[in-house]
């Protein structure tokens, strides 16, 4: 592992050290480093299903246009980059109402500084050179979010999970049968993708580092904000204060669209789909937990699909 940190770093100086595995969750491993002197981290992909190629084009497009605090990138390669260390992440991590008012004030300035810039949602991907972003796939989102539902149940159906695939299946057919039902008002914006609390850090009543942007789409600001609603502000009995604090502070900064409640369950389906992903590829669980997790996946997402059929 040290070679292959040690091989990647060497493409951009020949003054580093490897440090410690900070964090391994497929498909990237994160190492501390140090490159010229300076404390950093070098991410790589452990398998195909990573980029951190386009990560890094993301948050050099994010350094340039919007005053999110995105580590600096230091260099980067096909399969992996070197970023200055972030000093802005708590610890521990927080996710209490003023996090998640500061939080939702910080997403829409990602938002704000990213609208009109894309003339289409789509898969932001990094330019032959490495160093532009570009949208591939890119079309009206109705189209895009069938296309993101149908790469989730490529990747389930070519990995062996097919109870998984014929969920997301059924999902990626009714999206594209039912283009009305995911039509939106809302321009393109880059999206985080996954603007949690231990990816976002708040000090002070600000966003002093925001980190992980792997998951990153060029989508309706909804898709983002209901990334972070659903796994921590969500429950059994629905959405908590916590949720009303990350709404105002983002309303503070832009208005989201017209109709934001009224298609919520649009862009839960498209998370709970993606969780099945995750669940499979992070493998993070014994089976049973698995089993679990998965069975839990399935009846949210019939849930919300009979929900959509009866207003389709």
């Amino acid at each position: 592992m040290t070679r292959d940190v040690s091989e990647m770093l060497a493409q951009h100086t020949d003054q580093f050290t490897v440090g410690r595995e900070l964090h391994r969750v497929p498909p990237h491993v994160t190492n501390e480093v140090t490159v010229d002197g300076q404390r950093a981290v070098c991410k790589r992909a452990t398998d195909g299903e990573g980029d951190p190629s386009t990560e890094a084009a993301v948050m050099r497009f994010v350094a340039e246009h919007t005053s999110v605090p995105a580590p600096e990138i230091l260099g980067s390669g096909e399969d992996h980059f070197v970023a200055r260390w972030c000093d802005g992440l708590p610890d521990p991590v927080r996710d209490d109402e003023r996090w998640a008012r500061v939080a939702g004030a910080g997403l829409a300035r990602l938002h704000e500084g990213t609208a009109g810039r894309f003339d289409a949602h789509g898969f932001p991907a990094a330019t032959d050179e490495g160093d532009g972003l570009v949208v591939g796939d890119g079309g009206a989102w109705p189209t895009v979010a069938t296309a993101y539902l149908d790469r989730k149940r490529r990747y389930l159906a070519e990995n062996g999970h097919e109870a998984a695939a014929t969920v997301a299946r059924e999902a990626t057919v009714f999206a594209r049968d039912h283009p009305k039902l995911f039509a939106t008002p809302a321009a393109p914006v880059l999206c985080h993708g996954n603007w949690l609390p231990d990816h976002v850090g708040v000090r002070d009543g600000r966003v002093r580092g925001v980190v992980d942007f792997e998951h990153a789409l060029v989508a309706p600001p909804a898709f983002d904000v209901w990334r972070v609603a659903m796994p921590v502000f969500g429950g059994p009995d629905g959405f908590d204060d916590r949720f009303a604090a990350f709404r105002e502070g983002y309303e503070s900064v832009r208005p989201l669209a017209d109709g934001f409640e009224e298609r919520a369950p649009t862009f839960w389906l498209l998370n709970v789909v993606s969780y099945f992903r995750s669940l499979y590829l992070q493998d993070d669980h014994d089976a049973d937990e698995t089993a679990r997790l998965a069975e839990h996946f399935a009846e949210r997402a019939h849930a919300t699909l009979g929900a959509l059929r009866e207003r389709a």
